[in-house]
């Protein structure tokens, strides 16, 4: 269950992101939406390279090798996007969020699946899918309440809380499969 409370949380933290960077970047700093879809686009093929690499090290140092600092590392980086106006380090960290930003949903999923009973994997995806929603439902929702009682850095800073409490949530758990997993 904590593996799957703290993917709730990170999956949550993604979203407040995914609603409000595109506004932080266009209203913000004043992006023309064509550099502001170069910057998403950043993100995203960042992410479409790294999740291959990311997935074989998690299948060969283990799950908890690569979400733990994974988690830490986008905890870090949500705190940083609004911490720089500057075009190419702005770039930067959007570009290092993407490598992590999408390849963690997956190996979150394999984590869960890894310490769920054989026999009812995919009830475990269920039961991890109805307690991840809502988080995600809520997540863009406080952040949208942070934004307009404060500013739009509030969003990130929520994003940023969030993924640490879950890497925390991750820190003391022993990702190892039951007894009954055998192939």
């Amino acid at each position: 269950l904590s593996v799957t409370i703290a993917n709730a949380l990170i999956s949550g933290a993604r979203v407040a992101v995914l609603t409000f960077l595109p506004i932080y970047l266009f209203d913000t700093l004043g992006f023309s939406p064509l550099k502001m879809g170069v910057y998403l686009a950043l993100l995203f093929v960042m992410g479409a390279i790294s999740q291959p690499i990311m997935g074989v090290l998690s299948d060969r140092v283990g799950r908890k090798a690569i979400l733990v600092p994974s988690f830490l590392i986008l905890g870090v980086l949500y705190l940083l996007i609004t911490a720089t106006q500057n075009d190419i380090l702005l770039g930067i960290i959007i570009g290092i969020l993407g490598a992590f930003f999408y390849p963690i949903l997956n190996i979150a999923q394999a984590a869960i699946m890894d310490v769920g009973s054989k026999d009812i994997q995919s009830t475990t995806m269920g039961v991890s899918g109805l307690v991840g929603w809502p988080a995600i439902v809520v997540s863009p929702i406080i952040a949208g309440l942070l934004v307009d009682r404060f500013n739009i850095e509030m969003a990130f800073i929520f994003a940023g809380v969030i993924a640490l409490v879950s890497t925390f949530i991750l820190l003391p758990i022993k990702f190892t499969p039951p007894a009954d997993f055998k192939d």
